[in-house]
């Protein structure tokens, strides 16, 4: 994939990781994360469910695919257009940048 943007600060060639201080594992059939900030995070739809999509975006978080990748994946494992893919992992991957779940580079 190319550089094409995303947003302003994420474009689809943007590698993103953990972060380095902060602890991402499986309890109890979700992931949760424990933040350099000493907060917990879930990974939930809005109705409370584990969220299927937000889990499998931290399953494929490995430090090396863009989020250009991520989106292919996506794309390939549930019904959804590439627009819809790329927006709402845009935001997902924003949301947990600035939760400091994750990090760029």
């Amino acid at each position: 994939m190319g550089a094409s943007r995303v947003t302003d600060g994420l474009s689809l060639s943007t590698v993103v990781r953990v972060n380095s201080d902060t602890a991402v594992q499986r309890v109890g059939g979700r992931y949760m994360a424990a933040t350099p900030d000493d907060r917990l995070h879930t990974f939930e739809a809005p109705d409370g469910s584990v969220s299927e999509v937000g889990e499998r975006i931290i399953e494929l978080v490995d430090g090396e695919r863009t989020v250009g990748a991520i989106v292919d994946v996506l794309i390939e494992e549930f019904e959804v257009s590439r627009e819809v893919a790329e927006n709402d992992t845009r935001q997902f991957i924003e949301l947990l940048l600035g939760k400091q779940v994750l990090t760029v580079g």
